[in-house]
């Protein structure tokens, strides 16, 4: 049971992330289309002026954003550079709680230089979790496993290895989530369908998102573009099969749009074209039959 609808702002609005006017511009943009959560990141506005332009909306603060500007690694082998990670990690936090958002997603942070180190390198994630945990007791963590060869290989990928990960998170009392998102799948040479039967036992957020696995093409990688764009994994069809699959969930589901703003591309321009393209989600109301 899909019933909730969300939007990752920061992707498509990237002015969203530098402060107040920017994001209330992209929240302005998005008010019509029935989204009732949002994600973003957003520097340089108080939390008490995200809260109230939130309106009502649940929000997730997206900390993966600034660890991927800076390079942030929870897992290093490194003590100092996890130290440093979950410092500054910790004030995504704590500004998240302040923000009145519902949830904080992280990213596993970059894959050891061996492979021989991914379970070290999983420990010290779980403990980096568990110092954030701390930090904010209250809060919910979504951890969204990653590609592993592709662009920014991550360590938490695979479907199995990451439920694995949850679970063991989760018998330690770490509120602790995954996030599926179809592009990383396809990045992970995983079958759509049978990567979601595993996931489901601790996942309740899903992006649709699309990437390009052709080395050549200029939009190779995790750079999401539009569903059906020439190369690209997802067709339009392809993703509203999944969202109908998802629908039939007896659990609740957040659904969410991941497309990314080139750099070279208005941003208004962008989001237009972003609408014309994809308006049956757009127009799709949670708890309601695609048209």
């Amino acid at each position: 049971m899909v019933n909730s609808k969300s939007f990752v702002l920061s992707a498509s609005f990237p002015g969203s992330k530098r402060g107040y006017e920017g994001l209330k511009k992209a929240l302005d943009a998005i008010a019509p289309w029935h989204f009732t959560t949002v994600e973003y990141y957003s520097e340089g506005v108080s939390a008490g002026k995200v809260s109230r332009l939130m309106e009502g909306r649940r929000s997730i603060f997206l900390a993966g954003a600034l660890q991927k500007a800076a390079g942030l690694n929870p897992c290093a082998l490194d003590k100092d550079v996890r130290d440093k990670a979950v410092a500054e990690l910790g004030e995504c936090f704590r500004f998240a709680r302040q923000a009145g958002a519902g949830a904080v997603m992280l990213s596993s942070g970059p894959r050891p230089e061996h492979e021989s180190d991914d379970p070290q390198c999983l420990l010290y994630l779980r403990d980096s979790l568990e110092r954030l945990h701390k930090l904010e007791p209250e809060l919910p963590i979504l951890l969204e496993p990653g590609d592993r060869d592709v662009e920014y290989r991550h360590l938490l990928g695979h479907t199995p290895v990451s439920v694995e990960f949850v679970a063991v998170c989760r018998r330690e009392g770490l509120p602790l989530g995954l996030i599926f998102d179809i592009s990383h799948v396809a990045q992970l040479g995983e079958d759509l369908h049978t990567a979601w039967a595993v996931a489901r036992s601790c996942c309740d957020h899903v992006h649709l998102a699309n990437c390009v696995l052709e080395r050549r093409h200029p939009l190779y990688g995790d750079k999401h573009p539009f569903l059906g764009v020439p190369g690209g994994v997802y067709s339009h069809q392809d993703a509203r099969n999944f969202l109908s699959v998802l629908q039939e969930d007896p659990l609740p589901l957040t659904v969410s749009l991941e497309v990314i703003c080139p750099l070279n591309e208005p941003e208004d321009r962008f989001f237009s074209r972003l609408v014309s393209d994809t308006r049956w989600f757009f127009d799709w109301k949670p708890g309601t039959p695609l048209s």
